[in-house]
């Protein structure tokens, strides 16, 4: 009986060890040569909204998935206490994929689909700013013995256009996903003025040292960013 009971457990121990795929593995691979890609693929930039932007992309892609064409959209909003802040611009690029977007055959844990891509375009854009913290002049008032400021209500308006250049890669995960990572430069020609309501003023006190995030920078700008969308 023991030896009955014995055998038993090491036939059904040796079953579920050797043989029991279904419980060491439940999950069934897909083909991994299965093509995921897709000819339209809408993404949303994350960082951006750290600038006050909603950035939204839309890449078009070839038959060959050797070559596509990036159009985004981005506007610029923000009217608080702080600063008033609004624009839009819009980002024309055009992507040339050496070697293809193409399904990861080598990956046979996941499906997926990569590809290294260069590209070249141009951004167009507008905005008005108006920082109005930027107290700047202020009278003596002798009844209170304090000192009063106000704002000269400066706004700079930015009209501009910046050829571009980029390397990115581009990669799918979760099977829908599309994560793409970038990076490059280009140079922004800005055409800038400044109005304000009050007269007598004098403007080049005000937007005179732009940093290279500023709205109205003029010059070299670099080109780092990250995308995460869908494919249609």
């Amino acid at each position: 009986m023991k030896k009955a009971i014995f055998t038993g457990l090491l036939i059904t121990i040796s079953s579920l060890v050797f043989g029991g795929n279904n419980w060491t593995n439940p999950i069934i691979r897909k083909n991994p040569f299965e093509d995921l890609r897709k000819p339209i693929v809408m993404k949303l930039s994350p960082f951006h909204f750290f600038d006050r932007q909603l950035s939204i992309t839309g890449e078009l892609f070839g038959r060959d998935y050797k070559r596509s064409l990036c159009i985004s959209l981005a506007m610029i909003y923000a009217d608080n206490s702080k600063v008033y802040d609004v624009g839009t611009s819009i980002t024309l690029e055009r992507r040339f994929y050496p070697r293809g977007f193409k399904p990861d055959s080598l990956n046979r844990n996941r499906n997926t689909a990569t590809g290294f891509y260069f590209g070249m375009g141009a951004q167009v854009g507008y905005s008005e700013y108006n920082d109005r913290t930027n107290y700047s002049n202020g009278y003596y008032n002798p009844i209170t013995g304090n000192y009063s400021y106000y704002n000269d209500n400066v706004t700079i308006t930015s009209a501009w256009i910046t050829p571009t250049i980029t390397l990115g890669y581009q990669f799918i995960v979760w099977d829908a996903l599309y994560i793409d990572a970038y990076v490059g430069g280009g140079v922004k020609v800005n055409d800038t003025k400044k109005t304000s309501e009050n007269i007598g003023i004098d403007f080049s006190r005000y937007y005179s040292d732009p940093d290279i995030l500023s709205r109205y920078y003029k010059g070299v700008v670099p080109r780092v960013g990250l995308t995460l969308g869908m494919g249609f």
